[in-house]
């Protein structure tokens, strides 16, 4: 036993050396960042004859936001989007994964399509959006009117519900394929041999998927919604490119509420403030992730 610790510890002792370049680099890349925006965010901030003049306020930006009634109203919109994108993520790459577990769907060209979406740039997929859901040439309206479905072209992104729902719908049209291809591999992992045996019990498809895939599933469920509660929450491109925010802030999500009352308004240590919001949540989230992938983990060794 003694041999065995010994040589155990010798094992974490190897890798930590190994990787302790790399952690120096992400420290000195992340961590100085990091606080300095919990700095900024106990500061008042304020550009002053080309000059950055601060004083320090304590948690007096943190108590701007309980006032804040821009800051509640992108705090409800990001509650609505995270929530339904998760859902509607989730819900969709499950049916997908299922599809392509199936023995029709599992040729290798079916997966290489089901990635396009998720390979194109952020960036650019917002304006490959913008392009389609254009109110004078977008093809949207074009196939639409082509069908009968609508009389004119719509301003698709001109009305507070419908630009925000369109976010909604492009975030989870990139976002599905890689929930979907996750959600496949826990789907591979699956032993037949619980499905032999629950249909020798004279079970259902249904009743298999219910009793015997769902629970095997439960963990890479989890992780598919603890991940992309994270992105749901980074979600920005979007919103610069297709609405700025608008209309009448009907798009303005907590991400890029920090970023317009930094650069936009100057106002640096309040939009501090708010960002280290979305990192305090950001953090839980990443913890929890920790915490469902562990179990997996021990269960392997």
């Amino acid at each position: 036993m003694a041999s065995q610790a010994t040589f155990e510890q010798r094992r974490r002792s190897a890798g930590l050396f190994l990787v302790a370049p790399a952690i120096v680099v992400l420290l000195a890349i992340l961590g100085y960042p990091i606080l300095e925006s919990m700095m900024l965010a106990l500061q008042r901030v304020q550009l002053s004859a080309g000059e950055i003049q601060r004083s320090f306020i304590g948690l007096g930006n943190f108590q701007r936001l309980l006032a804040d009634e821009t800051f509640r109203h992108a705090a409800l919109n990001t509650l609505y989007f995270s929530v339904a994108e998760v859902v509607l993520v989730v819900v969709l790459g499950f049916g997908v994964a299922l599809l392509l577990n199936h023995p029709l769907g599992r040729p290798g060209f079916f997966r290489i399509l089901l990635v396009v979406p998720w390979a194109i740039a952020p960036v650019a997929n917002a304006v490959l959006w913008k392009w389609i859901l254009n109110a004078n040439y977008g093809v949207l309206n074009g196939i639409l009117q082509s069908l009968g479905l609508i009389d004119y072209y719509q301003v698709w992104l001109g009305s507070p519900f419908s630009a925000l729902n369109f976010l909604l719908l492009v975030d989870v049209w990139k976002s599905v394929p890689f929930v979907a291809l996750l959600l496949l591999a826990g789907l591979q992992r699956v032993p037949s041999i619980l499905y032999r045996a629950a249909y020798m019990d004279g079970a259902s498809r249904l009743q298999a998927f219910r009793h015997v895939t769902l629970p095997s599933m439960r963990g890479a469920v989890a992780i598919a919604v603890v991940l992309q509660t994270i992105w749901s929450l980074r979600v920005f491109d979007l919103v610069f490119v297709l609405t700025r925010g608008g209309p009448a802030d009907a798009t303005v999500l907590l991400n890029f509420l920090a970023y317009r009352v930094t650069f936009n308004f100057l106002d640096i240590g309040y939009g501090a403030a708010i960002a280290n919001v979305i990192f305090v949540l950001t953090l839980l989230l990443a913890i929890l992730y920790i915490r469902l992938v562990r179990p997996a983990e021990g269960a392997a060794r």
